[in-house]
């Protein structure tokens, strides 16, 4: 499976390609086929970023039903 990052390469570049098909008229023929795949590879991106595991998140603690990875939970100061 690909990693999160690259998906996200790989989806950034499939819309530039995408609008920049667009906006000059090249290859105007592939761009409704363009149109007709994006959904599915929109759902790629999304399924391959949930399925990385490669980065490794704290377990929370017992009677925490929510948490950041990025933050502790003394610097968010609402609670």
């Amino acid at each position: 499976m690909i990693s999160a990052k690259k998906s996200i390469v790989v989806m950034t570049a499939y819309l530039v390609i995408y609008i920049i098909f667009i906006n000059t008229g090249l290859l105007f023929l592939l761009v409704p086929f363009l149109y007709i795949v994006s959904p599915f590879v929109i759902v790629w991106m999304v399924a391959s970023i949930l399925k990385d595991t490669k980065a490794k998140y704290p377990e929370l603690k017992e009677k925490e039903e929510w948490g950041y990875a990025d933050k502790l939970k003394d610097e968010l100061g609402f609670f």
